[in-house]
């Protein structure tokens, strides 16, 4: 993992992402998790937005106690997303965007959904987070022409095991809505991480490739 004080890492005009930043992000990520549970900051009743927002801020208090990380990439809570340098407004509005340079294409996108796996109308959690959450990357109302993208999954039934498999049955489901292209497998390239998947789809209007990762974080 990468401490990302290389002045040769950052503000390269591309949005091709590297294995050490993204690794860096899912520590920084996991770390900040594990502070907001400790803290009782979050509970299963609260909403999406409080969750990323604590998430968020934690995240930060993290990047900030690493003085080469600090000054390198800046985290931001609901921001608004644009398909194409010619929109005028945005079209959407991502949870955590991860900003690493100054060219505006190039951020790490991370999209944040409520799940559970009990009840009817709980499980409707887990189709919204492949609608208005993994769909959202394909459609390229996020991260568009970009190769990697997240989403986080806050589990709130304490059911991680069935919550997993039942975000990759709706996704399997919902193939061809959402272009998927290489189908679920476990996540090994960014170190031993729990409970993280890819899943890979194409984007519909350049046509490319990204990649999802999933982690899925547990409200105790």
């Amino acid at each position: 993992m990468i401490p990302l004080d290389d002045s040769n890492v950052f503000g390269q005009p591309t949005t091709t992402l590297s294995i050490d930043l993204i690794a860096t992000v899912l520590d920084i990520t996991i770390i900040g998790w594990s502070k907001v549970i400790a803290n009782k900051e979050v509970n299963t009743k609260d909403l999406e937005p409080k969750i990323a927002g604590c998430l968020r801020r934690a995240m930060k208090k993290e990047k900030d106690s690493r003085p080469g990380l600090k000054h390198q990439i800046r985290i931001e809570t609901e921001v608004g997303t644009l398909r194409s340098p010619e929109s005028i407004e945005p079209e959407g509005r991502i949870d955590i965007k991860i900003i690493y340079s100054f060219n505006e294409a190039e951020y790490f996108g991370m999209e944040c959904k409520r799940i559970s796996s009990t009840g009817k109308e709980d499980r409707k959690l887990t189709t919204k987070y492949v609608k208005n959450g993994v769909l959202r990357f394909v459609e390229e109302i996020y991260s568009p022409g970009h190769d990697w993208g997240a989403m986080l999954g806050f589990v709130i039934d304490k059911k991680m095991n069935d919550n997993i498999k039942l975000v990759q049955e709706r996704i399997d489901k919902y193939k061809q809505d959402v272009c998927l292209e290489k189908h679920w497998i476990v996540e090994k390239d960014f170190g031993s991480i729990s409970n993280l998947y890819r899943t890979s789809h194409r984007q519909k209007f350049h046509n490319s490739l990204i990649n999802i990762l999933h982690l899925f974080l547990e409200i105790n």
